[in-house]
């Protein structure tokens, strides 16, 4: 197997490495505009405002901390999307397919992502892998090496 660039290997468990990067970069502009709105704002409505825009930065700031582990021995993912929120299970029985999909406004794409589809007990469950800007092939290439994790036929 080549090596892996979106995932980190530890014996059967790959774990995906998180785009903390992205993450820390989103949140900077809400607490630059947190800081500008407590300096220049002067009426309740900015305070409100500044409030607002610190607890979004919170927020990616905590996206930091999620998990996404794959177990290629006992056939099952991991899931945890937040700091706050329980991990959830997912087995390689219930994957369904990939979807990549993307945002064009005026023909330029601005958001990408990748999203795993489960099937389990009938109803359909979607779970957000992975994000990115402008262009598909980033998504695609991760796309491509999570099958080869979960051993799925090309």
């Amino acid at each position: 197997m080549q090596p892996l660039k979106y995932f980190e290997q530890e014996g059967n468990t790959y774990r995906v490495k998180i785009q903390k990067g992205m993450f820390y970069f989103l949140s900077l502009p809400s607490f630059g505009g947190m800081v500008a709105t407590l300096i220049y704002g002067s009426s309740k409505g900015a305070y409100f405002f500044a409030a607002c825009l610190g607890i979004l930065g919170t927020i990616g700031i905590l996206c930091t901390t999620a998990k996404i582990s794959f177990n290629t021995a006992a056939r099952r993912m991991t899931f945890k999307t937040f700091f706050f929120t329980p991990e959830k299970e997912y087995s390689f029985d219930d994957f369904d397919h990939f979807l990549i999909s993307k945002m064009t406004n005026i023909g330029i794409t601005l958001n990408v992502s990748a999203t795993m589809i489960f099937n389990k007990n009938g109803k359909e469950k979607r779970i957000l892998v992975r994000q990115g800007f402008f262009v598909t092939k980033p998504l695609q290439n991760f796309t491509d090496e999570l099958s080869d994790i979960m051993g799925l036929p090309k």
